[in-house]
């Protein structure tokens, strides 16, 4: 009996013995519980491409040609800045140049201004032909108004004629330019049977 205790007292050691070996090689619950701290990168915004940055160029040199007001620069801002521009910043610029400009165009200084550059591709013997008939129909008055009411502006144009080249309201109280323009555009398509008597 005193034997067996013995050797069942031997078996425990050995056991306890090889049970803390055995831990001591395992690494320990906290060294395998490393905390993993990632961070998820930001979204980063989307960089604008070629096609976007030349139509954002093309808007402003249109506003800067007509002398509209077109704000901050964002491609050479961000070139000064060592970061591109991105999509929706241009996007959203060019959104604004547009509403800058239609509303810019429907005043009557913009409308003078955009049918005065339109005016300069009109070739000299259109001119010259337009020239002789705004003397013959109005004396080179973009006022004037026929007896009747019927015929307007420096070539005389009916509510309907003007309506026909793409004029609104009143042809006599459109910009010059924008007359002569539409006067153009209609010897052009029709020649000058709408002015039997000047033409």
């Amino acid at each position: 009996m005193k034997k067996a205790v013995t050797l069942l007292a031997c078996a425990c050691a050995l056991l306890v013995a090889a049970t803390s070996a055995a831990v001591a090689e395992s690494p320990s619950q906290a060294d395998t519980t490393t905390t993993v701290t990632t961070t998820t990168p930001e979204p980063q915004a989307k960089a604008a491409g070629a096609r976007l940055q030349a139509r954002y160029r093309r808007w402003r040199r249109r506003l800067d040609r007509y002398g509209v007001w077109h704000g901050r620069n964002l491609v050479r801002a961000a070139r000064n800045d060592e970061r591109a521009p991105t999509a929706r910043e241009l996007r959203r610029s060019i959104r604004r140049m547009k509403r800058r400009f239609a509303h810019w165009s429907q005043t009557y200084e913009g409308r003078a201004t955009v049918y005065r550059f339109k005016v300069r591709n009109i070739p000299d013997w259109g001119r010259q032909h337009l020239s002789s008939i705004a003397w013959c129909e109005s004396r080179n008055n973009p006022r004037a108004v026929s007896s009747s009411g019927a015929y307007r502006g420096l070539y005389q144009f009916s509510f309907s004629t003007w309506r026909v080249v793409g004029g609104s309201g009143d042809p006599a109280a459109a910009p010059r330019s924008e007359q002569t323009w539409r006067a153009w555009v209609l010897l052009k398509s029709d020649g000058s049977g709408h002015w039997p008597v000047c033409g």
